[in-house]
């Protein structure tokens, strides 16, 4: 059966990019694959049991709707955040389209305002001591959904999606694409050991983080021209409400970046989630930390990754491998569950035991993790960083480099693969787009929606 269009993912960008044509275009003849299931399948019995069951495939990774419906789910209205878009189409561009995705958002009930649009005595405050301390403060106005409220807006547009004809196959994983004279054709994907093949002349591919490792490996084999990227490696933070209280009320998430003096790289905040959860990412054989904050379920810790963005040179090309071969080594610490360790310990030079996080003023928001030594699996100059950081951020959030800080590792963000894209997301591949986060320029809710949509506009206008 042949598609107009076929989008390769069902996140953000897939959904949004859906969402544009069948609005501009009710008569084209739209398919969504996604390796996940529908959005109201995708049950995770952590809900339940409170730990990790080690899923063949993680509902919360994978599925119609993407990692963002079970995520934090904040949406960054400015291109500054959620990936470096800007430097392909231009800064006007992006945020027009962003623009547009909020739109679309208060179409289906998405009404409350923005938070950091009006500065008051303590913000400035935050951001006298941000430029005292080397830090950038990149204060963009940010929607926050919440995990649940995010659900119930994907929700309600898919359901919008069904009742317009779009077509969704679910837990099909893509083997290859169609190709003739460097023109895509299709795509190959298997369904419970058997080979399906859907045509179209236009796939717009956005797999995700999950699928970075999947879209080098299509790049590999098709020869479509692609770079080997940044890739974000650090840990999720944890720590009482009452330390981040004055960040948590003015700005719900103040995004910073610093370098640090030894290395010079790159370190941020990314993904702050106020009286929010530890959440545990089950993958093929390791597990990363990251962090979620729900609109009607508190805790009354804060949690936030720390990230160290680097870039490698040649002659290494294998970013995904290395971040993986860390991750695969934190495992094989933990037997498949995450690492913590309180900063005190950390400094100290000591492994932390469950016996000395029950003196600590924070109770864990989770339980799939093994109280140990980070230093054990986090390479050392990443560590330096960290802590570096850490004792900065705290001359911004005095308290934040106390014993309570617990640190979960790993967390990573794999966007290591950047394919070269023209200002329309077209690959070298005619007729194949990237978009979201699996293209090496998209880290966010926002950027990939927009990256869906100007995909979508370029097809249905050429």
């Amino acid at each position: 059966m042949k598609y107009d269009i076929i989008f390769l993912g069902g996140g953000q960008a897939g959904i949004f990019g859906a969402y544009e044509a069948i609005e501009k275009r009710p008569d084209l003849k739209i398919l969504v694959v996604d390796k996940g299931k529908m959005l109201k399948q995708r049950v995770c019995p952590k809900e339940k049991l409170g730990r990790c069951v080690n899923c063949p495939t993680c509902a919360i990774i994978y599925g119609v709707s993407g990692a963002g419906a079970f995520s934090d789910s904040k949406f960054n209205m400015d291109y500054r955040v959620g990936g470096d878009l800007h430097v392909v189409t231009g800064k006007k561009i992006v945020n027009d389209t962003i623009k547009d995705v909020v739109d679309v958002y208060r179409k289906f009930g998405f009404n409350e305002e923005p938070t950091g649009l009006k500065y008051n005595p303590a913000m400035e405050k935050i951001k006298k001591g941000c430029i005292e301390n080397r830090i950038q403060l990149v204060d963009t106005p940010t929607m926050h959904l919440g995990t649940d409220g995010s659900r119930k807006l994907y929700g309600q547009l898919i359901d919008f999606l069904l009742e317009k004809g779009v077509e969704f196959i679910t837990e099909r994983e893509i083997e290859s694409l169609i190709v003739e004279d460097n023109h895509v054709k299709g795509i190959i994907v298997t369904h419970k050991g058997k080979e399906e093949r859907y045509y179209s002349d236009n796939v717009v591919a956005g797999m995700g983080r999950s699928g970075a490792k999947k879209m080098k490996e299509l790049c590999q084999k098709h020869s479509i021209k692609y770079e080997n990227g940044a890739i974000d490696i650090g840990v999720r933070a944890e720590i009482p409400d009452i330390i981040m209280k004055e960040i948590n009320e003015n700005f719900y998430e103040a995004k910073m970046i610093y370098y640090s003096r030894n290395y010079r790289d790159k370190m941020r905040t990314f993904c702050s989630n106020p009286s929010g959860f530890i959440a545990a990412e089950k993958y093929d054989d390791f597990i990363l930390a990251n962090g979620h904050a729900y609109k009607d379920r508190k805790s009354t810790n804060t949690n936030l990754a720390l990230l160290c963005t680097k870039k490698f040179t040649e002659p290494f090309n294998q970013p995904f491998e290395y971040a993986t071969a860390i991750a695969k080594m934190s495992s094989m610490l933990t037997g498949g569950k995450l690492l913590v360790q309180s900063y005190a310990d950390l400094k100290e030079g000591r492994r932390s035991t469950d016996e000395r996080l029950e003196r600590l003023n924070i109770v864990p928001t989770t339980e799939d993790y093994v109280a140990g030594d980070i230093a054990l699996a986090c390479p050392q100059r990443l560590l330096d960083n960290i802590m570096e950081f850490i004792e900065v951020l705290d001359k911004i959030t005095p308290g934040f480099a106390s014993g309570d800080l617990l640190l979960y590792f790993p967390e990573i963000k794999f966007r290591s693969t950047r394919l070269e894209i023209n200002q329309n997301m077209e690959t070298s591949m005619k007729g194949l787009y990237a978009v979201g986060d699996s293209s090496g320029y998209g880290s966010g809710l926002n950027i990939a929606a927009v990256m869906g949509i100007l995909a979508v506009r370029y097809i249905i206008n050429s």
